[in-house]
């Protein structure tokens, strides 16, 4: 389907928390998720029967900073997350880290071959291509690769056993180790070449590391039931096939006649101990808008039968799933870059443009906020621009623009003093997307990029526009040091203003703190867990803590630092 110092605290904390290692053999260095049998083992040994959604990450949240904190909250053990081969590896790297941040482990799938077996191999492009492949091994340790979303309609069992014995060994070669998940048949829904192929593929795998997915879109009406549930998830059971429901919903289409047993999956999953993966989170199912879990992304707003899935019922993923203890540890991978070059003129500064892509919130500011997981969409239509008040006249000499994959075949690059009358610095005619960094010349107080030509049916769509003046960027004015001990603040970087960068330098995460009186309420409880942990000093490594969200009732008070 597409479907928290309190306790008046100035600290620096730099804690380094390692993960214990577990070789699966003797000379054995992979620490990752490993398939023996039907189940799934974490790097330290622990059985992990995965429960959780899928989230459509690349057409959304591509970061996940906003959607995975929410999904956490059902205490989901593991997301299936949307991708594609546009989605660039830096924003994958980000993806795949915060769903780790968020205890969560990380199904990475790409959508691009859904219902076309033909495009299996370009799949596999992506999965090994280097810039990708290094993201990959860098998440490792707690990573599953589900390599292609339903791929293919009707394939016998030959061409599907021969497909994905090379599309694994394709993966194997390139040094990929961790678990592979392969869908169904039919556009997922089968599950009989699943039993009839599971064991060869097994075999041909290397690294014997393979789990298969099936997506009950299952309705009544097609002849399906609560039993015909139960015979398939035992008769798999009984093959000892690595097996986990990676989609299903509760209706295929509105009406009884599409109502789908879904509540015989949750509760047969857990008792063959089978994972599911409910599709899906949402909002952005479209025209099946009656799938969308949540209204709004938030917890808050789970709905219907995405809260039975989630919470109440006996079988709901708050209810039985596990998070395995390897996933509450702290990350020792190195966090991602989320800005793009230094000294770029244009952060922050007033932006206009010439419209806005109704309903995703993708306004032109989030194209000069420094987060290249936030972005400016356009309407679908030729032509559009962006502009930037740089407040000032500069001279010009680098323009950086961080294309999503809604990107100009054809545009210009141009400057203005007065925003009316504007002239040409740069123009491309054979736009490719993603990031062009042009070195020009140019001098003026606005900058422009005027789209003449989409490379695609949607609109324009920028990331981050970065402005380099000649020189370098000046100096910033010297804030005067507060004075005394205790502020208001929320100004987390220091820089005089309350705004986007300092959820930034907070890594996103809000901390929840004191009261005015000074009595500690939550102390260094980060996560909100009701413990400070491991977790906490992972959250705080690397930064210093001078930023706290508003406690209710009273002010936000800190103690000032410059260390």
């Amino acid at each position: 389907m597409k479907k928290k110092l309190c306790i008046l605290v100035c600290i620096t904390v730099l804690l380094t928390i390692g993960l214990p290692a577990l070789s699966w053999g003797a000379n054995d260095d992979y620490k990752g998720f490993k398939v023996e049998g039907r189940f799934l083992y974490d790097g330290d040994g622990e059985k992990v029967v995965m429960y959780g959604v899928n989230e459509m990450s690349i057409w959304g949240d591509i970061g996940g900073d906003i959607i995975l904190p929410e999904i956490k909250k059902t205490g989901a053990n593991a997301v299936r997350l949307v991708w594609s081969i546009e989605g660039p590896a830096r924003k994958l790297d980000i993806l795949l880290y915060n769903c780790r941040l968020n205890n969560m482990i990380p199904i990475i799938e790409l959508h691009d071959a859904t219902g076309e077996w033909h495009k299996l191999p370009e799949l596999v492009d992506y999965w090994v291509s280097p810039e990708v492949l290094e993201v990959l091994n860098k998440h490792e340790e707690y990573l599953i690769i589900n390599i292609g979303n339903e791929v293919g309609a009707q394939v016998s069992e030959a061409d599907f056993k021969s497909g994905y014995e090379t599309a694994v060994n394709r993966m194997r070669e390139a040094g990929i180790r961790v678990p592979l998940m392969i869908d169904g048949g039919d556009w997922g829904k089968d599950i009989e070449i699943l039993k009839a192929t599971g064991k060869y593929l097994i075999n041909a795998d290397p690294e014997k590391n393979l789990m298969f997915s099936v997506h009950m879109w299952w309705p009544y009406m097609w002849g399906y039931s609560d039993q015909k549930v139960a015979d398939e998830i035992r008769e798999c059971v009984e093959m000892e096939l690595p097996l986990i429901v990676g989609e299903f919903g509760h209706q295929w289409e509105e009406g009884s006649n599409g109502a789908i047993p879904y509540k015989a999956i949750l509760e047969e999953c857990y008792k063959n101990e089978v994972g599911y993966l409910a599709w899906s989170w949402g909002p952005g199912n479209n025209p099946q808008t009656f799938l969308d879990m949540t209204t709004d992304g938030t917890f808050d707003s789970l709905r219907g039968w995405g809260l039975e899935v989630c919470i109440t019922d006996t079988y709901s993923i708050k209810n039985i799933a596990v998070r395995p203890a390897s996933m509450l540890k702290a990350p020792t991978t190195e966090p991602p870059v989320i800005g793009i070059p230094e000294g770029s003129i244009a952060l922050n500064k007033p932006v206009f443009a010439s419209s806005v892509e109704e309903g995703n919130g993708n306004t032109p500011e989030k194209a000069v906020d420094g987060n290249i997981t936030t972005r400016w969409s356009s309407k679908y239509s030729d032509p559009q621009y962006i502009y930037v008040d740089l407040e000032d006249v500069y001279e010009i000499e680098r323009v950086y623009i961080e294309w999503e994959a809604a990107y100009a075949r054809q545009y210009k690059i141009q400057v203005s003093n007065d925003a009316q009358n504007w002239t040409d610095v740069h123009t491309e005619y054979n736009g490719d997307g993603d990031i062009d960094d042009i070195s020009l010349e140019a001098k003026g107080r606005y900058i422009r990029v005027y789209g003449m030509q989409r490379a695609t049916t949607y609109g324009y769509s920028i990331f981050e526009l970065g402005i380099y003046p000649k020189g370098g960027a000046p100096e910033p004015t010297p804030k005067p040091t507060p004075s005394g001990k205790e502020i208001l603040v929320g100004d987390a970087n220091m820089d005089g203003a309350i705004d986007s960068l300092d959820l930034i330098t907070l890594k996103g995460h809000i901390l929840k703190v004191m009261s005015v009186d000074g009595i500690a309420k939550e102390a260094l409880d980060v996560n909100g867990d009701g413990n400070i942990d491991s977790i906490d000093a992972a959250l705080m490594k690397q930064f210093i803590l001078k930023s706290i969200s508003e406690f209710p009732g009273g002010n936000t008070r800190i103690i000032y630092s410059n260390e």
